[in-house]
């Protein structure tokens, strides 16, 4: 990640937006947590509004570096014989990426919810939610889904629910985990059947 001002004041938002909700995400609490001087955050951001969205594209960022490398391994795990996908890879594959980004998911449902009541920012994440979309869509088509704009939908549902369970609940066990993508691939359709 670039390490720009800029860069740091949404990074600072969004653990403000984790620890504290969206109510607790001000100018001046981005400056005092980032430790920067007075004025600072509003010579870049003028209003609220623009900052939260800032923060919203910011996410859209993250989601493009982080989640690339786990849909290519997730490619690779589906090759060859997608009739025998390896589920606790993808497993693994997803435990490690929520485990390393819990701040992350927690500032995204807040702003998701406040999205249930504030049209601009409601689009702002669902340009978000679209990346991991498209990212899925491959996925699909590597596993041989006869329908694979519908398969990502799905998964990407399954996705948020295990998400919402992992920050409110906690995570699943591995096993669980590794059997809920197995079910989750094989009774959409989405991984192709052996003949």
């Amino acid at each position: 990640m670039t390490t720009d001002r800029r860069t740091q004041m949404l990074d600072t938002a969004l653990t403000l937006i984790a620890e504290r909700g969206l109510r607790g995400l001000t100018h001046r609490a981005v400056q005092d947590a980032a430790g920067l001087p007075h004025g600072s955050v509003t010579y870049y951001f003028k209003t609220r509004d623009q900052l939260v969205l800032a923060v919203v594209e910011r996410i859209i960022e993250i989601d493009r570096e982080r989640a690339r490398p786990a849909i290519r391994a997730a490619v690779r795990a589906l090759a060859g014989a997608p009739a025998e996908t390896d589920h606790r890879q993808i497993a693994a594959l997803l435990q490690s990426w929520w485990t390393e980004s819990r701040q992350l998911l927690l500032a995204r449902y807040e702003l998701d919810l406040a999205g249930a009541r504030d049209p601009s920012i409601r689009d702002a994440m669902r340009r978000c939610g679209a990346e991991f979309r498209d990212l899925a869509e491959l996925v699909a088509v590597q596993a041989g889904s006869p329908d694979p704009a519908f398969d990502a939908e799905v998964v990407t549902c399954l996705v948020d629910g295990l998400m919402f369970h992992f920050v409110t609940r906690g995570p699943l066990s591995s096993d669980h985990l590794s059997e809920g993508v197995r079910r989750a691939l094989s009774s959409g359709g989405t991984v192709r059947r052996a003949t």
